[in-house]
């Protein structure tokens, strides 16, 4: 499901870093659409008087130049998709937020 940003404040919250399959940090995740390794990005995504710290998956090539903490961004392709498994016996559930690219949103 695409997610419209035209009417809120999304501010970068943390810098890139490398996503994982395991929790070990050993084993990069793989971005399925384009076989690069994936990225989390941490932002405060404001919209009508709320605020939440939303965490979204890019993949690398997507990751614009000079982010920097505290600056407003956009996303090209922002969707976010359900998902569920059964880890340990008990089901979990969530939504999972990807862009195809973050980047630096141009002053007004």
């Amino acid at each position: 499901m695409p997610i419209d940003q035209s009417q809120a404040l999304v501010i970068l919250a943390s810098e890139p870093r490398p996503r994982f399959k395991d929790r070990d940090g050993r084993e990069p995740a793989i971005d399925r659409t384009t076989g690069a390794h994936l990225h989390q990005v941490d932002v405060m995504f404001a919209f009508n008087g709320r605020a939440e710290v939303i965490t979204v998956n890019v993949p690398e090539p997507g990751l614009g130049k000079g982010l920097k903490v505290g600056m407003p961004v956009a996303f090209t392709g922002l969707i976010a998709s359900a998902w569920e498994n059964e880890i340990n016996g008990k089901d979990r559930h969530g939504i999972s937020l990807r862009g195809d690219a973050v980047t630096a949103k141009a002053s007004a």
